[in-house]
């Protein structure tokens, strides 16, 4: 089951990224693609970006890292992701 992650608040503001939880891709860069946000045990922490064809992360997998949260909501609009993101 996957929620749906709309803008709130001020317009421009990012999408909410949720961290170490998966969602598929919606619109954007690499559409119909899974996507977790891993936060890295780094002072201030760091995200890896996995990417998949499906949600156990077995198939068609990448990656990236963002040195620190504004890359990541950087990362997110050059992409310009729409994410729907589990409850898990």
């Amino acid at each position: 089951m996957f929620i749906r992650t709309m803008h709130v608040g001020f317009p421009g503001e990012q999408n909410m990224i949720k961290i170490d939880r998966v969602g598929r891709i919606t619109a954007g860069d690499e559409l119909g693609k899974f996507v977790r946000i891993n936060e890295l045990p780094d002072n201030p922490p760091s995200y890896l970006i996995l990417l998949a064809d499906d949600s156990e992360f077995s198939h068609g997998c990448g990656d990236y890292w963002v040195e620190n949260r504004e890359d990541l909501d950087e990362f997110f609009a050059e992409a310009h992701w729409e994410v729907e993101w589990s409850h898990r």
